[in-house]
């Protein structure tokens, strides 16, 4: 039976993880210089130790005890009292050049490691940080139907644990991992300097441990993806319990989502503690057989110094066994490093994914720009799917310039999709959107939202306060521009009211504010950008009658000399349309003003005198 071919996918998604540090060639190749002059520096250090011995420690034993001497014995007193005065001076210069080499060490040492620790983190916080850049620039270029089929606790967990998790093998690599090696390949260089043959013995460990490194790295990733799949659950579990806080309050159920979330934390814990297992089980079994050859290179070490055997001198010995020592220490530390990039590399795909994801359409090459709007808006032969579903089928509907033209239907007829449809959110399946009779997708973006502004039902403000809020429009727009929009969007005087005025902060997503005022904010950004075409996405249907009011003149205002696509449910709002569009079954039935289609009969009739009798 033939064995299965390598799955070299998370080879692939680990040098593209590295691949990141190209920009970064010069700080990685200070990183790698200053590790290899540390890593000589620590076993130069321990080479000192040799000639100490041998040269300086064990002389003066022997000159002290008068044995051992490398003094003729023939030789006269005064020629026999001379060499021990010359050995005694040989002694003394052995000593003064280690002590020099010594301090040598002592002084350049910490700055290298000061080079070599600052540049490693320099790189890995670099890494970090475009990691994140990249995903959060990636996400702001995903097409709106991603985003809407994925969860936002899932997107959540990837910009943030997932990013976090996979900086961790970056780090593994460009700080543990140059240093390691740059250790370990200066050791065996020292080693097999010193003596090959216990140099052959200590490198016995190499194959054993690869064995258990490669036993345990499957484990790890698969049990690694699990716990990883797992944050998101957790996370969206919190955005739930964040976004609705008042129902769960409302139905009394905090004690039924703290179970709920006690649960999923759980669970992630389990798999946490089995990548912790398989961890913890291969770095024990690295320190077994790394434990068992620094005890047979002991053994043999002693042996062939009593027996005279390679050459080999007390200080060599010692020597041997401490570079062996300094050489098993990122050995050990090998199998942390290999499993942290085990660890690391499913969240690495998961990051991958998104990067991967295929982005909104660019601008086709020669995309045209319009300087203004002056015949109208029409839809030909529109439709929509989405997820396998009829959202829109062949709508044809058509906005003249200057014209007022409500949508009216059912719940989830597609009013909404016309309106993302016109903005580019998503393209039509079939047809096309003509503005001027020039094809949408044949303009440039930042031109067809530069014609076409929306409100929505859902008036979205960002943390900061209402002047930028309003500004966010046209970031170049003066404060005056900015107050006389606020005026004709009726958010003047309530913004005046303020202890701070235009400087008020909002609070995350405008809470300081209420309703009403939130939407007469959005109102201002719209009339402040200008438009040519307005959309107005059921912008007072989650108002009381009084801030209805208030929104309605604000939006009569905005409305003046412009093209506008009104998507409403309530009466009022929709008998000021010039035209009205009734979608039903996917498509466009009919189009009249009020009293065409009141006189027509149908589902418009029906939907108003529901209304009505409510």
């Amino acid at each position: 039976m033939s064995s299965p071919a390598p799955d070299t996918s998370h080879a692939s998604d680990l040098r593209r993880l590295l691949g990141f540090v190209r920009p970064y060639a010069f700080p990685l190749f200070i990183s790698i210089a200053f590790s290899l002059l540390y890593s000589g520096g620590l076993t130069g250090r321990a080479v000192l130790i040799g000639p100490l011995l041998d040269e300086v420690v064990v002389p003066q034993a022997q000159l002290s005890e008068d044995i051992d001497l490398p003094i003729p014995t023939q030789a006269s007193p005064e020629e026999q009292s001379a060499a021990r005065a010359q050995l005694r001076e040989n002694i003394r210069e052995n000593f003064s050049q280690i002590l020099l080499g010594g301090l040598a060490l002592v002084l350049l040492m910490p700055i290298m490691r000061l080079v070599r620790d600052y540049s490693c983190d320099w790189i890995t916080t670099r890494l970090f940080v475009d990691l994140q850049s990249r995903m959060g620039d990636k996400l702001l270029r995903l097409p709106l139907r991603h985003h809407v089929r994925e969860a936002t606790g899932d997107f959540m967990a990837r910009v943030g644990t997932d990013t976090a998790l996979a900086s961790r093998a970056q780090f593994a690599v460009f700080s543990d991992g140059i240093q390691n090696v740059a250790q370990i390949g200066v050791a065996i260089l020292t080693l097999l300097a010193l003596n090959w043959q216990l140099s052959v013995i200590s490198l016995l460990v190499g194959p054993p441990i690869a064995v258990v490194l490669r036993i345990f790295a499957r484990r790890i990733r698969r049990s690694s993806k699990a716990r990883q799949e797992q944050v998101s659950e957790v996370v969206q579990r919190i955005v739930q319990m964040l976004t609705g806080i008042k129902v769960i309050k409302a139905f009394h159920a905090e004690e039924t989502e703290s179970q709920r979330f006690a649960r999923e934390v759980l669970r992630y814990f389990r798999r946490s503690m089995r990548v912790v297992f398989y961890r913890v089980v291969s770095r024990s079994l690295v320190e077994l057989v790394s434990q068992a050859s620094f005890v047979s290179i002991l053994f043999v070490g002693v042996y062939a110094v009593l027996n005279e055997l390679w050459g080999l001198t007390i200080g060599d010995l010692v020597v041997f066994v401490t570079v062996s020592a300094m050489l098993y220490r990122p050995l050990k530390a090998g199998p942390g490093v290999y499993n942290m990039i085990q660890d690391s590399l499913p969240a690495a795909r998961r990051i991958f994914e998104i990067l991967d994801a295929a982005e909104t359409p660019p601008d086709k090459p020669g995309a045209l720009e319009l300087d203004a709007v002056r015949q109208g808006v029409r839809y030909e032969n529109v439709s929509f799917r989405y997820e396998r579903q009829d959202v829109l089928r062949n709508v044809n509907l058509e906005i003249r310039v200057g014209e007022t033209l409500a949508l009216v239907g059912r719940t989830g007829a597609g009013k909404t999709t016309l309106a993302d449809l016109l903005l580019r959110f998503h393209d039509p399946d079939s047809g096309r959107i003509l503005i001027d009779g020039v094809d949408i997708r044949d303009l440039c973006r930042s031109n067809l939202h530069d014609l076409v502004s929306v409100v929505t039902q859902e008036p979205f403000l960002f943390d900061g306060s209402i002047l930028t809020n309003i500004q966010y429009g046209r970031p170049g727009a003066t404060h005056k521009e900015i107050v006389e929009a606020a005026q004709a969007a009726n958010a003047h005087e309530f913004i005046e009211s303020f202890p701070e005025g235009y400087d008020t902060h909002v609070g995350e997503f405008g809470s300081q504010l209420s309703g009403g005022q939130r939407q007469r904010v959005t109102i201002a950004r719209a009339i402040l950008r200008d438009p040519e075409i307005l959309i107005f996405d059921e912008a007072t249907s989650s108002l009381d009658a009084k801030a209805e009011k208030v929104v309605q003149d604000a939006i009569h205002n905005l409305m003046k000399g412009r093209t506008v696509l009104l998507i409403a449910h309530r009466l009022s709002s929709v008998k000021r349309a010039d035209r009205i569009a009734v979608i039903e079954d996917h498509t466009v039935t009919s189009v009249g003003t009020h009293d065409e289609l009141m006189a027509r009969g149908g589902l418009y009739r029906e939907l108003v005198e529901l209304q009505l009798a409510s």
